[in-house]
């Protein structure tokens, strides 16, 4: 609570004042927007003015560049951290993140939205901006770290003859290679397609028992790929499904917790 209380002390200050890359975020966002109920759309809206929630997918990425003062105060929340059998807990992300995970930061803006009305709109706004970004980050291959591998992929590869780093293929490459051209609109108008049942199914549990699930579904990843390795369609066929997959289930994952906070 004391992290808590010296966010919202840090934002009123400054009131006056990439995982998935563009292309996966932006699609996270446009999916979960187009499957808000109408009470959260319209009370998201009183703090966005009409903005699409596409518009601020990337934020968290921008302002560890420019904004010394939002960094600082989202510092941590773009990976997540489970043990090697893949179980998360509070104890655990305290343990090897310091408390300063997208798990915890969720938990920490969930409880602090309880209370709203009470929040200047830019600290509403903050929250709003960081949800959208640290929902599709817990999902995303290059910012799950387990217990005994930081799985960061911050080493160089080269992709398709091209030099890259891991990390760079999984935020952006990865989907981009398979959809030359199009917008995160087009994307998500080909992903947003699943049936009501499997909607509810997917988004069962809350952000503990996501991230248990992404932890199983992306550890094998780490083997597909080691330093200086030359990466191809072997792996691309490997990677793009997983990928894929998780972009959807964020997208679906987040209009759950938009629905449930501001409703």
């Amino acid at each position: 609570m004391k992290r808590l209380a010296l966010i919202v002390m840090m934002l009123a200050v400054s009131a006056s004042a990439m995982a998935w890359g563009g292309f996966g975020h932006r699609t996270i966002a446009e999916i979960a927007e187009r499957n808000l109920t109408a009470e959260a759309k319209a009370n998201i809206e009183r703090y966005t003015k009409g903005t699409p929630l596409a518009e601020y997918a990337v934020w968290m990425d921008k302002i560890r560049k420019d904004d010394e003062h939002h960094r600082i105060a989202t510092r941590g929340w773009h990976a997540s951290v489970v043990d090697e059998n893949c179980k998360t807990s509070q104890e655990i992300r305290n343990k090897h993140r310091q408390g300063r995970d997208a798990v915890t930061g969720l938990i920490e803006l969930e409880r602090m939205l309880q209370e709203r009305e009470k929040l200047s709109d830019s600290v509403v706004m903050f929250a709003i901006k960081c949800i959208v970004h640290m929902v599709g980050d817990m999902h995303c291959p290059a910012h799950l770290r387990y217990a005994d591998n930081r799985n960061d992929g911050k080493f160089d590869i080269t992709y398709f003859g091209k030099k890259s780093t891991l990390h760079k293929v999984w935020d952006t490459s990865v989907l981009t290679r398979e959809y030359k051209g199009w917008s995160y609109r087009e994307y998500a108008d080909k992903l947003d397609k699943l049936p009501k049942g499997k909607v509810k199914r997917l988004t069962k549990g809350w952000y503990e028992d996501w991230l248990e699930e992404s932890g199983r579904l992306i550890r094998p990843s780490i083997a597909w790929a080691a330093e200086g390795a030359e990466l191809d369609e072997e792996f691309q066929t490997k990677a793009f499904p997983l990928a894929e997959e998780m972009v959807v289930k964020s997208g679906y994952r987040l209009a759950k917790v938009l629905n449930t906070l501001f409703k």
